[in-house]
């Protein structure tokens, strides 16, 4: 049976449409088990970077993505509107409630609170602090 899936193309294809196949660094714990491969559900823009959701429901970051542009494209902090903000705290808040594990990689719980963190340590880091490796984008 053929897979109705398309393959990830090139840096120039950047991001991967849904229904692509898409190659990721995995991970276990805290450190990487290798490579491999899901289709794409859906690509979102964070309150900092992309995630990656995959057809089995797992969040991957867009720099465990292969294929993704170095230097990575984060977004402005300013262009982050307080209505974002408060909708992930309140899904962060809704998860803890839920008593959803954190430490879970790869799950919804472990995104959001990796990009609210981000978003925080950026928002607030002292003037002139730059954030190596990383380029700000207008774009989403």
């Amino acid at each position: 049976m053929k897979s109705q899936a398309k393959e990830l193309g090139t840096e120039a294809d950047w991001p991967p449409e849904e229904g692509q196949i898409i190659s990721f660094q995995s991970s276990t714990g805290q450190s990487s088990t290798g490579f491999e491969t899901m289709i794409l559900k859906e690509v979102r823009w964070g309150l900092v970077w992309r995630d990656f959701i995959l057809s089995d429901g797992r969040v991957i970051p867009e720099h465990r993505i292969s294929g993704c542009p170095h230097p990575q494209v984060w977004r402005k902090i300013s262009e982050v509107t307080d209505r974002e903000r408060e909708e992930c705290e309140e899904r962060l808040f809704s998860m803890a409630g839920a008593g959803m594990d954190p430490r879970e990689r790869d799950q919804r719980f472990w995104a959001e609170l990796n990009q609210y963190l981000a978003y925080t340590y950026l928002r607030f880091k002292p003037a002139g602090c730059k954030v190596p490796d990383t380029v700000q984008d207008t774009e989403r």
